[in-house]
């Protein structure tokens, strides 16, 4: 038991010890200090359209106008790529949002009669509106329409009548 003890304490002192000594290896060295020079922001990515004609030799690649040390060139393009990207996507839902909101608009407003074309076709004999008489409901029904309540009265005076037709059921046996 002694000795396991002692092979732990070992090995946390050890952990306490790396953790507070120096690092050593490739990342103790320090980062510059020296203050870098920002690329200008690039244009848009374009894709290039595709050649009218197939070409039958193979281009020939000039030398660069202008040789850049690569210490200076930041490597930043396909992030500007992958924003374009995001903003495009971003643009596309925009729109979609839009339509879709301007067909809700449009299902929601209400209906204005349009004026009266003249029909091509005759059209037959329109019948009368027959309108149905409002159902009778029997007195006191909750399901009545009936206004709602406006007061704190109005509301306790409804809720004496349901417990009173509640208590009836109840004695009744329904």
């Amino acid at each position: 038991m002694r000795q396991s003890s002692a092979a732990f304490l070992r090995a946390v002192f050890a952990l306490f010890g790396a953790l507070l000594s120096p690092s050593r290896g490739r990342h103790t060295r320090r980062r510059s200090t020296r203050v870098r020079r920002y690329a200008q922001n690039p244009r848009p990515a374009v894709r290039p359209s595709p050649p009218a004609a197939p070409r039958p030799h193979h281009p020939r690649l000039h030398p660069p106008r202008e040789v850049f040390p690569a210490e200076e060139l930041p490597l930043v393009r396909p992030y500007y790529t992958a924003h374009e990207q995001t903003r495009a996507q971003a643009r596309v839902q925009a729109r979609v949002q839009a339509e879709a909101t301007a067909r809700l608009h449009r299902w929601s407003a209400p209906r204005t009669p349009k004026a009266h074309a003249p029909e091509a076709r005759p059209s037959a004999p329109r019948t009368p509106e027959v309108r149905l008489p409002e159902p009778r409901l029997p007195e006191g029904d909750l399901l009545a329409p009936t206004p709602p309540p406006v007061t704190f009265e109005d509301l306790a005076k409804v809720t004496r009548v349901w417990i009173a037709q509640q208590e009836s059921k109840a004695a009744v046996g329904v």
